[in-house]
């Protein structure tokens, strides 16, 4: 949203300023109101300070969001909005106390600016539209533990979950040692038997929450190892307990933070000339992460949070710093630091992959690009071990694994891999479209598709199967977050460790072989043509010579013949006027595959010989084949007969069936050779591709 300083309204609420702060403050906290929502804080001896700590810094973050249009004002103003509002209560009773209150405020507003309340009246409804209507994302529950830090996280963690599409109903249990507000094993164990959660957020040792914790910091310079080793494991062990506490109540996840140091002194915080953390801390930290990530990978469904490497990359005077000007927050309770907002991207990373796989039961796996780089029966690639490593591991934590590979079956090196074919239930290893493959497993597995996760680089595929069956998560296997996202899932309740889980992928082969799959519903030539593939077709120029001596010299699959000419043989043939090299682009609505067709034809009186038919492996399975050869036919001319040559070998049977299916008809002395008379035309274009000149 942009700044509406221009308007003369913003004028006018800065000229009555005061009466509106007045009028805030009574509807605020209406005696009546703080009673039926029960109101924490908002008592009767309260109330009449919270006009200067409450509603006045309220009623300059809203003026300040008006001024500049700036995100952070209107993120923190969102969130005081949520601080004298039944916060624990459910999502609908909030929406209908927010709903009582800010059309009060807004008739303040209205009444102090008269016409030029129809100007504002619009940016108002826009601001509150998260206050006061349910989102139609998808929720996620979470449950948090902690003293600012989890105040400071709230307020750009709500924001950034609703942009993804994620309603966060985010719940707080506040401790802290400044206050005297412990942190209590029996309140948490309360709350969670009322309110069921999917996350648990647990920060123990950030700014002052635990009085052990913040004893340890005032001792760190002057304690020797020995007597730091036993505080910090006391530290430790007190968080294992709470820990091992809660997963009796839950099996909801943990995200658990280490400690960064914060907050810094006031002198540290602000002279350069210091370091930020003194040796002493810096000796202590490093010593409780190590217990804290040791304690993480130990208990079951927990993922670790580092605060320290938030701080290790931006620093901590830079995490230290203000997000609202002192002249707003002077007076204020909120006093939002930087760290939070950094911290948030860190959670809204961990939220899209609850959402994304906590009912994944199946993972579809791409091979060629995403289990290796490069072509497998182009020659050698690059394995990712890291990849199938975690793939394996998810396996046997009961998650089952299908191969889903546009692929010859005997093309796949299975020797290199760190998978064997074992640990895949289903191999859908073949070169029909991958949502009919997906289709046939989910029948054959009966399983429903919305525990169906598809890993895979191209996005054509991927666009596949969102558009044909939308509930099947998509991911993208060239993206790290993808496998981060994956590795997440070791720690979500549904995968286990058990001798169950990792007999599951045997199970669901049994139950596969047991099942007659039947043939799939989806509207595939619909599909494609939503695709808008288009072919650009020429003849070759010495420019694309580059390109097509890599095609000639690396592509197995679909090569007709497999003859290696080099370079200086291409360019003999296309100054020739006996052979001639045709070649075509392909594209879509998502970009350019490039050059992926190669012809080479060679002339023989009223014969037309097909030397060598070349194509990308990247473009098979859109017909794209069928349309070139029709094309080379009709540039060739009428009139002619045309002879197709295929010489078998290990890799290149893809290519087998291109000229039969175009009408060809093998010779019977020479079984390499196909022929097409002049008196036939060639078989049936697809209608899905549109066909342009190269220019």
């Amino acid at each position: 949203m942009t700044s509406i300083k221009h308007q003369s309204g913003y004028q006018s609420l800065r000229a009555h300023r005061d009466g509106v702060i007045d009028a805030w403050h009574r509807v605020h906290f209406q005696p009546s109101r703080v009673d039926r929502y029960q109101i924490e804080g908002a008592g009767p001896e309260s109330v009449p300070r919270l006009k200067a700590a409450f509603v006045e810094p309220l009623f300059e973050l809203f003026l300040s969001y008006l001024e500049t249009g700036e995100s952070r004002y209107r993120d923190v103003y969102l969130d005081e909005r949520l601080r004298y509002a039944p916060h624990q209560a459910s999502p609908s009773i909030r929406r209908e106390f927010f709903s009582e209150v800010l059309e009060e405020d807004a008739g303040v507003l209205a009444d102090i600016l008269g016409g030029e309340w129809q100007e504002l009246e619009k940016t108002w409804i826009g601001l509150h539209e998260s206050l006061r209507e349910a989102s139609t994302g998808d929720s996620i529950r979470l449950l948090t533990l902690g003293d600012c830090v989890m105040n400071d996280l709230r307020v750009f963690l709500i924001p950034a979950s609703r942009a993804l599409g994620i309603d966060l109903d985010m719940r707080e249990l506040y401790f802290s040692a400044l206050i005297g507000r412990e942190l209590s094993t029996a309140q948490a164990e309360r709350f969670l038997a009322q309110n069921p959660m999917d996350l648990i957020a647990c920060s123990f040792f950030t700014y002052e929450g635990i009085p052990p914790y913040v004893a340890l910091l005032r001792d760190a310079d002057r304690l020797r190892w020995s007597g730091l080793d036993g505080r910090v494991d006391a530290l430790v062990g007190l968080a294992a307990d709470m820990l091992n506490r809660l997963r009796e109540k839950t099996d909801a996840p943990f995200l658990l933070h280490d400690a960064c140091g914060l907050p810094l002194g006031r002198w540290r915080r602000r002279l350069p000339i210091l370091p930020p953390i003194s040796y002493g801390r810096q000796r202590m930290l490093k010593r409780l992460n190590s217990g804290l990530a040791e304690l993480a990978e130990a208990t079951p469904n927990c993922l670790l949070i580092s605060e320290s490497e938030v701080v290790r990359r931006e620093g901590h005077r830079a995490c230290s710093e203000e997000i609202v000007p002192a002249r707003i927050a002077q007076q204020a309770m909120f006093h939002t630091a930087r760290f939070g907002s950094l911290l948030a991207s860190h959670y809204v990373e961990a939220l899209s992959s609850f959402r994304d796989l906590r009912k994944a039961k199946v993972l579809l796996v791409d091979f060629d690009n995403t289990l290796w780089d490069g072509v497998m029966a182009d020659g050698q690639v690059i394995q990712h071990k890291d990849r199938q490593e975690l793939l394996l591991k998810l396996k046997e934590s009961g998650i089952v694994l299908v191969a889903v590979s546009k692929n010859d079956p005997k093309n796949i090196r299975w020797d290199e891999m760190v998978l064997s074919p074992d640990d895949f239930a289903l191999k859908k290893i073949s070169w029909d479209i991958k949502v009919k493959s997906i289709e046939l497993t989910a029948q054959e597995l009966d399983l429903g598709m919305d525990s169906f996760v598809f890993i895979d680089d191209s996005p054509q595929e991927r666009e596949f199967v969102r558009s044909a069956l939308p509930s099947v998560i998509n991911f993208d296997a060239t993206l790290a977050s993808t496998w981060r996202a994956l590795a997440r899932l070791l720690e979500f309740p549904n995968t286990r460790d058990t001798a169950e889980a990792r007999a599951r992928t045997e199970m669901y082969r049994a139950q596969a072989e047991r099942r007659k799959a039947t043939s799939g519903s989806v509207d595939f030539e619909s599909m494609l043509g939503d695709l808008g593939l288009v072919l650009r077709f020429g003849v070759a120029r010495t420019e694309d010579l580059d390109r097509v001596t890599e095609l000639v010299q690396r592509t197995n699959q679909f090569n007709t013949t497999t003859i290696r000419y080099d370079r200086s043989q291409l360019e003999e043939f296309v100054a020739s006027a006996e052979q001639e090299i045709y070649v075509a682009n392909l594209a879509d609505r998502f970009g350019d595959f490039g050059l992926v067709v190669v012809v080479i034809v060679e002339r023989e009186d009223s014969r037309v010989v097909f030397n060598s038919f070349i194509m990308s492996c990247r473009a098979m399975g859109y017909g794209v084949e069928q349309v070139a050869l029709s094309r080379v036919m009709e540039a060739e001319g009428a009139g002619k007969e045309f002879v197709g040559v295929f010489r078998p070998s290990d890799r290149n049977d893809p290519a087998s069936g291109l000229y039969g299916e175009a009408g060809f008809t093998q010779d019977g002395t020479e079984t390499e050779l196909w022929k097409l008379s002049a008196a036939k035309s060639p078989g049936v274009v697809p209608a899905w591709i549109r066909i342009e000149a190269r220019t």
